[in-house]
């Protein structure tokens, strides 16, 4: 953990601790856990200072705790929403990502500059000697990769770059199929950006020139919409998807029919979308609680 919650409510994180300014009372921000903590210096493991339990008395996570286990995507982004305005409403040092999705685009001639490592921003965040947070999202796989990596407290501290001058939360832009419904049709979404959506897929039909892709439907329909033009960039098979969860990027779109509201997304290849997968309901992970991850993970 690099944030923890203080005894008067403040949050700070491991780079800006010190004992004598901030007291030894330090605990789990998470609300459902307030677990005690230690504080490690940088210099101790040899890596990044850091916060963790103990595991002895009451310093460990509790089950519903977001630095309990290692977390699936669903899971991240939604503890991601519950600490995020407080760790950045608290002074927590932001951390900004650039969202560069243009990569994707088939029908555009791909950009192959790329930026000189002394152009690393001091944004990044040093969590082993070797691994920092990127400084761009160019890729949906990195989304997942970087929701699945990383601790809640982390991501919390980002901020998406999407261009013009806005800088979002992360846990605006990843949503699930009932919050983009919501976003769209109440017109609230962010002009010219996309949104990462994720579901389960239920079905897969291919029409004469058109392929649809249906997610779980919940309560309000969202339909991924591919045009024969593209099929040629998109190699996914009915098996390959149908029951898998997916993270989907693109801009949303409204379809009335039949005075029904539905959501689409328009796709042009395999790239805008990824399987990724969830945790078995009831079933925790045969690891530890994060406290004793081991050195190789990306958590601390």
């Amino acid at each position: 953990m690099l944030s923890a919650k203080l005894h008067n409510g403040g949050i700070i994180s491991s780079s800006e601790y010190n004992e004598s300014t901030h007291g030894t009372r330090i605990y789990c921000l998470d609300k459902n856990c307030n677990a005690p903590l230690i504080y490690i210096d940088a210099a101790e493991e040899g890596r990044v200072a850091h916060f963790k339990t103990s595991g002895k008395g009451d310093s460990k996570h509790v089950a519903n705790c977001g630095f309990y286990q290692r977390l699936d995507l669903v899971e991240s982004i939604s503890k991601v929403k519950e600490y995020q305005a407080e760790v950045l409403n608290k002074g927590v040092k932001e951390i900004v990502i650039r969202l560069s999705m243009s990569g994707l685009d088939p029908d555009k001639e791909k950009n192959t500059t790329e930026r000189e490592q002394s152009e690393k921003t001091k944004k990044e965040v040093k969590l082993k000697n070797e691994n920092l947070t990127p400084q761009s999202i160019s890729s949906v796989k990195g989304v997942v990769k970087l929701l699945t990596e990383y601790e809640p407290d982390i991501l919390s501290s980002i901020l998406v770059n999407v261009g013009g001058g806005r800088k979002v939360p992360i846990s605006e832009l990843v949503v699930n199929q009932e919050q983009a419904h919501e976003l769209l049709w109440n017109d609230n979404v962010l002009q010219n950006v996309g949104y990462f959506v994720y579901g389960k897929v239920t079905k897969l039909i291919k029409l004469e020139k058109v392929m649809y892709i249906t997610l779980e439907e919940n309560s309000v329909p969202f339909t991924i919409v591919i045009f024969q033009k593209h099929w040629k960039e998109f190699t996914y098979t009915e098996k390959q998807l149908v029951g898998k969860n997916v993270l989907v990027f693109g801009n949303l779109r409204k379809n009335e029919y039949k005075d029904q509201q539905k959501t689409e997304m328009i796709i042009k290849s395999d790239r805008y979308l990824q399987t990724f997968q969830r945790k078995p309901k009831n079933i925790q992970e045969d690891s530890e609680p994060n406290s004793h991850m081991s050195s190789n993970n990306k958590r601390v």
